[in-house]
């Protein structure tokens, strides 16, 4: 075991270091001359709004010519608009916004341009999926009009008095975020988020309730940007506010179309301050927080920094570390351990290995070989791993972290050795008794502050600058040691595009994440740029889940008696509208892939295979198949996690007729991820497929189904089901992945090493999913060995700080 430092379990109380300013109110004029000079001014206002209204009379058919800008807040941040005018019309449309999201709303940046000079209007159409982003262009675009016509942008609202309600969709459709909001005549007075009828997660509710809320009330905006790492909540939150002012503001006798008024952003700021610390962490997800704790236990100075309003990342949302051989456990005996080689109950002695480290260790390497036999991971990365992992699992425990005893179980079609991880109750009081503790030990952290870039003094990694995800604030960070620790790029479609491979796999292009969407790799890039290496990045995502491309919200719920959502830990519910999501991941479809052939047998699209299509995959069904949905509901519910965790939050149970399909169908044709057409070639031309192809697969399956035999794939003869009809349907699937795998090259020490010749770049490291590519092979897929990901993530993070301090001391 390498050495870690003392494990002292202690608290303190938890201190953000970014703080809101105060509101203070001006005073009202006390003497006789400011009365007269307030008089004055408000007379000279309204005169001048008096001559705007005429300027405007006059100019309504015809405009200023010139170019204005506008900025409005979207989903990821401000959005500006610039649009060039001559006397008459509208003649260029730019549209800006680096921080929206990628695919979603990019495209509204993308697209809105064109349809704003056709109209020469702001009354267009919004980009379906990008609601916020849409709304902040479009109401740019008529600031922008409105300042080429003369026409004052201001707008003065008078509420009706009272607690009026609003709800918006968050990250579970079942059941929305709902809102109470007091009002004054012009002013947001509260706001109160219902936190017991809510499927979001508890933690991201709470950060939207302790950050998020006080801001809108601070700056009387239901606009300002959410925030990071609990995005779909604030904007949840957000659109509930927003309803319930309209509401406010309609029952005043106003327009709802003067919410503008409350359309404000925070002031940004210009200062840039300079931090010195001996260790910088960038992220304070599971690897970071233990970087973060092991660097302290060392006696280092340490700065822990993270995007997001709170700490955790992704390891709130998954299940439990690997960990090879816990010494706590292996000194204890367990009458009933699940033997995973002879497949029994067994008593382990006190002092016995639970494990066979070495069988694991050979099963290992030889998954990670690629076809011709050449091993893809690192060895001695595979090695140092499982021989600490168990020492992280009881280093763990010293700060709070709790397992289930020890048990065995059998892994999967490559290995007959699995590890144990004993099902872990991870919380967020795991993490606040961790921050705790690492408060205690001298350390210190800023959450809402992004790293974007390595500096580089002499070839030596020197620190890193950042900015304040609030008010833009600048810091430059000098450190004598830099851990990334950001969680992977999975939030970045760009660097998915970039970086994932097609060698083996068609895996380049935006995935649809389960995890954070703040972990979009910018410190990974800067690396790069900067002369790291990198080791396995292009190796397929992790993911566990396969859906849809899109949900539809508003459809009748169903209870499911006595059940509670496995995600949501609420009354379990299924709705119709889940039924794309229940097409698309049944074992009854036939899917295939970009190229349009079949790529896997269809039982596995739920949770084992969609990945091999890469980000998306395509159901493909016959009216027939239809109609008996309609009338007979699904033979069975679709195997595997998937309903748990997307769309309603539960499957659709089997033999329930589908009365509403046409319905949803048509919802989700209109959504843009369901197709319909007349033939099977009509129906490859609508979704981007090869028309040939795809109908030679169609007639090689249905002559399968008809033998009742898969040539292709083995499928159970009961799930082949004949794609038939007057009409077609096609259903775009998604691999929901939590992160990437594939990152920067480390070595034991994990010092990122150089792409150039392959020596430890000084003063960098890298933990975690930014690293995790040296235990993996871009020929298979993240191994499903249980609680990999999160095992190398706090083992790694463990024995960093150690690395480091030895490092600092030559």
């Amino acid at each position: 075991m390498r050495k870690t430092g003392k494990m002292l379990a202690c608290a303190l109380p938890i201190c953000m270091l970014v703080a809101c300013s105060q509101t203070t109110d001006v005073p009202p004029a006390e003497t006789t001359a400011q009365a007269t000079e307030a008089a004055t001014e408000a007379a000279a206002t309204e005169s001048a709004t008096e001559a705007a209204t005429e300027a405007a009379k006059e100019s309504a058919d015809g405009y200023k010519a010139g170019t204005y800008s506008a900025t409005n807040s979207g989903f990821g941040g401000d959005v500006t608009v610039t649009m060039t005018f001559d006397d008459s019309k509208i003649t260029e449309v730019k549209i800006t916004g680096d921080k929206e999201t990628d695919g979603v709303g990019s495209k509204a940046i993308e697209s809105l341009p064109d349809a704003i000079l056709a109209a020469q209007s702001a009354e267009v159409d919004g980009v379906s999926g990008a609601t916020f982003t849409s709304k902040a262009i479009l109401l740019s675009v008529q600031d922008c009009i409105n300042q080429a016509k003369g026409v004052s942008n201001e707008v003065t609202v008078s509420m009706k008095p009272g607690e009026y309600e609003g709800q918006g969709i968050g990250f579970r459709i079942s059941e929305p975020v709902s809102v109470k909001v007091k009002v004054s005549e012009d002013k947001i007075e509260s706001i109160t988020v219902d936190q017991e009828n809510i499927s979001d997660t508890k933690a991201m509710v709470q950060t939207v309730v302790d950050t998020l809320i006080p801001r809108m009330l601070e700056y009387q905006s239901v606009s300002i940007d959410g925030v990071s790492g609990a995005t779909t909540t604030s904007n949840a939150v957000k659109q509930a506010v927003e309803k319930a002012v309209t509401e406010a503001i309609k029952a005043g006798g106003g327009d709802e179309k003067d919410i503008k008024a409350f359309y404000k952003s925070i002031p940004k700021s210009t200062e840039t301050e300079e931090i010195d610390t001996d260790v910088l962490v960038v992220g304070m997800g599971g690897s970071g927080m233990a970087a973060a704790l092991s660097s302290a236990e060392e006696g280092l100075q340490v700065l822990a920094i993270d995007k997001a309003a709170k700490w955790g990342g992704n390891a709130v949302l998954t299940s439990g570390p690997m960990a090879i051989n816990v010494p706590s456990q292996v000194e204890a005996e367990i009458p009933e351990w699940n033997d995973p080689i002879k497949k029994e109950k067994v008593t382990k002695k006190a002092g016995e290995d639970l494990i066979d480290k070495d069988a694991l260790y050979k099963a290992w390497l030889e998954y990670t070989e690629n076809d011709k036999g050449e091993q893809q991971a690192k060895p001695e990365m595979v090695k140092l791993f499982l021989d600490e992992s168990g020492y992280t699992d009881d280093w763990l425990t010293q700060y709070g972290f709790q397992f289930d005893p020890a048990q065995g179980f059998v892994g999967n079609q490559w290995a007959a050795y699995t590890p144990i991880s004993g099902g872990k109750k991870l919380t967020e009081d795991f993490f606040a008794h961790t921050v705790e503790n690492f408060e205690k030990k001298g350390g210190k952290y800023m959450l809402e502050t992004e790293a974007y870039e390595l500096t580089v003094e002499d070839g030596k990694i020197t620190g890193a600058k950042a900015r304040s995800m609030v008010d833009g604030k600048e810091y430059v960070i000098h450190a004598k040691a830099v851990v990334l620790a950001t969680g992977g790029y999975a939030g970045s479609g760009k660097m998915e595009e970039k970086y994932l491979s097609d060698e083996y796999f068609p895996l380049k292009g935006e995935w649809k994440l389960f995890g954070q969407h703040q972990n979009d790799g910018k410190m990974i890039e800067s690396a790069i740029e900067n002369g790291a290496g990198t080791y396995n990045i292009g190796v397929a995502p992790m993911v566990h889940v396969g859906g849809v491309d899109g949900f539809l919200p508003g459809f009748e719920t169903v209870p499911i008696e006595g059940k509670m959502g496995v995600a949501t830990g609420r009354p379990a519910v299924w709705s119709q509208g889940d039924i794309p999501l229940n097409m698309a991941i049944s074992s009854d479809t036939l899917a295939v892939g970009k190229d349009a052939k079949r790529f896997t047998s269809e039982t596995a699209l739920s949770m084992f295979n969609p990945w091999i299509s890469g980000p998306h995959f395509y159901s493909i069904y016959g009216r027939d198949q239809v109609e008996k949905l309609i009338k007979e509901g699904f033979d069975e519910e679709p195997a595997g996690p998937s309903t748990s965790y997307l769309g309603y939050g539960s499957s659709i149970p089997a033999g329930v007729p589908m009365d509403k399909t046409d319905e949803v169908l048509k919802a989700a044709i209109d959504a843009g991820y369901v197709f319909e057409a007349d033939s099977i070639e009509e129906l490859a031309d609508k979704m981007g497929l090869d028309a040939k192809t795809l109908a030679a697969t169609v007639e090689t399956y249905n002559a399968d189904c008809e033998k009742g035999e898969d040539s292709e794939f083995g499928k159970d003869p009961k799930y082949l089901k004949p794609v038939t009809g007057d009409k077609y349907y096609g259903i775009i699937g998604s691999s929901w992945c939590y992160s990437t795998c594939g990152g920067l090259n480390v070595n034991e020490k994990f010092q990122v090493l150089s792409a150039k010749d392959e020596k430890p770049m000084e003063g960098l490291y890298a933990v975690g999913t930014d690293s995790m590519g040296v235990l993996f092979s871009e020929t298979k897929a993240y191994v499903t060995y249980g609680g990999a990901a999160m095992g190398y993530a706090f083992t790694s993070g463990r024995l960093v700080g150690a690395d480091i301090a030895e490092a600092l001391k030559k």
